[in-house]
């Protein structure tokens, strides 16, 4: 199995033509697998695509815990959108903590800009979110008119603008 073949599955679930069950079944027998001894871990997918090796791992252990269906559901879409977006694994594994918190990032963002959660209380949620350093430092320091068009990126799916964004100093 390879991130192709998973990507094309999350696909297949974000559309409703797959349930969660069957999404677990069908990467069960890689899971159970996989040694849990280093020693004995195939090292080639690791040396030849460390990135699409790391997000294939992360997103197999993401959607096998328990969760949701709807919130599952909105992930694998998101996961499989910013992909097709980026084009690149390791900035889709990059994105990931915004992609799975995107909802609540859309709307905290757009609370504080709004005025009802302040300056202090924006910076308290960013503070706790889990998001890469260099993305929190992003968003400690984005404009107002930044943070709403990195909102306006994330509910429009346009993850490669979003990742460029993230990159920069904010304006």
């Amino acid at each position: 199995m390879s991130l192709d073949d998973l990507v094309t599955q999350l696909g297949r679930y974000a559309r409703s033509e797959l349930e969660l069950g069957a999404l677990r079944d069908w990467f069960a027998p890689v899971l159970a697998a996989d040694p849990l001894d280093v020693e004995q871990s195939v090292e080639d997918p690791w040396r030849d695509a460390p990135d699409e090796s790391r997000l294939f791992w992360r997103l197999l252990h993401l959607f096998g815990e328990e969760g949701g269906e709807e919130p599952e559901r909105a992930h694998a879409a998101r996961v499989v959108g910013c992909l097709a977006s980026t084009g690149a694994a390791a900035a889709t594994l990059e994105l990931l903590p915004l992609l799975l918190d995107q909802d609540r990032l859309v709307e905290i963002v757009a609370r504080h800009l709004a005025g009802v959660i302040s300056r202090t209380g924006f910076l308290s949620v960013v503070a706790e979110s889990g998001y890469p350093a260099h993305m929190k430092l992003w968003l400690e320091h984005a404009s107002p008119a930044a943070l709403a068009e990195l909102a306006g990126m994330l509910r429009g799916g346009a993850y490669l603008e979003a990742a460029s964004a993230l990159e920069r100093r904010p304006p």
